[in-house]
């Protein structure tokens, strides 16, 4: 138990505070209109309602499930029955909850590697408070909060497991594994850092008494695969398109992201990040002449902890397997690191064993002009963060969650007047069926059903285009309702209005450089 003037409560009072202040920050971002939502969160979201209403692991146009494992709309659905809230304000609040959490287990865990050097530790868990990115992805709708929180649970465990040898920890790390997994499925790589803990901590002979929680946290996600997905799929995972993946573009796009969190965009610093290998071959060039082997043999006892080494092998691991998964034209925002964020502590835990075993080292600590310097320039650098988060929690008291993760519910769709329109017509024909270009907005914002708009190959000239909407639509659409079209339009495969009216009847409703609003019946009806 801790002393209450001991170092640990301090820490933990500080971290309390912390936490209090992060819940703080995500509900004034979040304040205007509630939580971002992605066309991913809407998927999930409207899973997690057909999951509500017993339709099973289907999104809002019937599409299945199948890119994304089961967890999160899983737990969205059942938080929502049991509190008999709409599952938007289920996902809002508990991503408000877990950014709490996920400071506390980011400090505790960094609490944990620097216990000799509490400043290291203190200064992590602010820059986890303060950080933009984390901030943000806790004020959308994803899933990339309970991941973290997973991925934090399993490295607390793994130490105490490594420890001690706890059945407790053993268990603990397993179940956290498979959770993960069921939340995002590169969860997966926890599941082979499991397997390499054990075998560490029990050897080979040993492996028997980690292989039964191992499995049984494995197999959820086997059932999943096999069960689901491939039935309906004829793959594990999903379809996945692997010439659309560039792994050495998005190593460097990657790289440019992270090292944004502690660099500011600014003239020939924005220049160096974005060609990061440059600065980073510079660093470790420094390091190499100032540093001797037994200075690096201290460097790398220290990355051997029972907190650190799991961490760095996850983190490792995670960041290679997402350069191969990740399509490289969805990833060309350097704006959008919510895939990077959830390593922020790891991260952080390699800066500080390598600041104090390769560089402080260096200097005479004891020196009152060594500190004072280092406090100086801690100082002016905590202006960077404290300026970012300042800017976007002001540009969220205006718009709404302001990052472009944010396409539904911001001030840009729900201010439109095409949507102003949409909703006294659908206020006048609640029933009627709502076909669109942004069909995840669409069903965000006004939660009616609707319809995908018929696609097309758009690299056809027009009258190719024509002949083949006609071939494959004889009959569009299978009900009447209403389109709903906004412009501009970013999915060329879909249909635009101009080409419709050569297969159904369209009358127009509304007209503006928003959108368009049309009713839409079979001809002849």
């Amino acid at each position: 138990m801790l002393k209450v003037h001991s170092p640990g409560a301090k820490y933990l009072l500080f971290l309390s505070c912390l936490l209090i202040i992060g819940i703080a920050f995500v509900l004034i971002a979040t304040s205007k209109y509630g939580a971002g939502v992605s066309s991913d969160a809407a998927r999930n979201l409207s899973t997690a309602d057909n999951l509500v209403m017993g339709k099973g692991f289907v999104d809002m146009v019937g599409a299945p499930l199948i890119l994304w494992p089961p967890l999160y709309p899983l737990l969205l659905a059942g938080l929502s029955i049991l509190t008999s809230l709409d599952t938007f304000v289920v996902a809002w609040y508990l991503n408000v909850i877990l950014y709490g959490v996920n400071i506390w287990l980011s400090g505790w865990l960094l609490y944990s590697i620097f216990r000799d050097i509490p400043f290291y530790a203190a200064v992590g868990a602010l820059v986890v408070l303060l950080s933009r990115s984390m901030l943000r992805i806790h004020a959308n709708v994803a899933s990339e909060p309970f991941f973290e929180t997973l991925i934090l649970v399993f490295l607390l465990a793994a130490a105490r497991y490594l420890r001690d040898g706890s059945r407790r920890g053993l268990w603990a790390m397993c179940a956290a594994a498979g959770l993960a997994t069921l939340q995002r499925y590169l969860g997966v790589v926890l599941m082979g850092v499991a397997a390499i803990v054990i075998l560490r901590r029990e050897g080979p002979g040993g492996m028997k008494r980690g292989s039964v929680p191992l499995l049984a946290s494995t197999a959820p996600i086997v059932a999943w695969a096999v069960l689901h997905n491939y039935p309906i799929s004829g793959t594990l995972f999903g379809p996945r398109e692997l010439g659309a993946m560039l792994p050495l573009q998005n190593i460097s796009l990657s790289l440019t992201k992270i090292l944004w969190w502690f660099v500011p965009r600014w003239g020939f610093l924005d220049w160096l990040l974005l060609r990061p290998w440059l600065p980073l071959l510079l660093l470790a060039a420094l390091l190499i002449v100032i540093n001797t082997r037994r200075d690096w043999l201290a460097w790398l006892h220290a990355l051997s902890g029972e907190y650190v080494w799991p961490a760095l092998l996850f983190a490792g691991i995670y960041f290679l397997l997402l350069a191969f998964t990740v399509v490289t034209a969805d990833h060309l925002d350097l704006t959008s690191d919510r895939y990077y964020i959830i390593l922020l502590p790891i991260v952080l835990a390699a800066i500080f064993i390598t600041l104090d075993r390769l560089v402080l080292s260096h200097l005479t600590r004891s020196s009152g002009v060594t500190r004072y310097a280092l406090a100086g320039l801690l100082a002016v650098w905590l202006a960077y963060p404290l300026f970012a988060v300042q800017s976007y929690l002001r540009q969220a008291l205006v718009q709404g969650e302001p990052t472009n993760y944010n396409i539904a519910n911001s001030v840009n769709f729900r201010e439109l007047s095409v949507v102003k329109a949409a909703e006294q017509v659908l206020q006048e024909d609640p029933d009627a069926l709502v076909y669109s270009n942004y069909v995840n907005i669409v069903w965000f914002i006004f939660r009616h059903p609707v319809q995908l708009l018929p696609f097309e190959n758009e690299s056809l000239p027009r009258d190719q285009r024509l002949a083949a909407l006609e071939a494959n639509y004889p009959n569009w659409p299978e009900e009447p309702g209403y389109i709903i079209w906004f412009m501009p339009n970013q999915y060329h495969h879909i249909v635009a209005p101009d080409e419709l009216v050569t297969i159904a009847d369209l009358s127009l409703l509304f007209e503006d450089e928003t959108g368009q609003v049309f009713a839409v019946h079979r001809w002849g009806e």
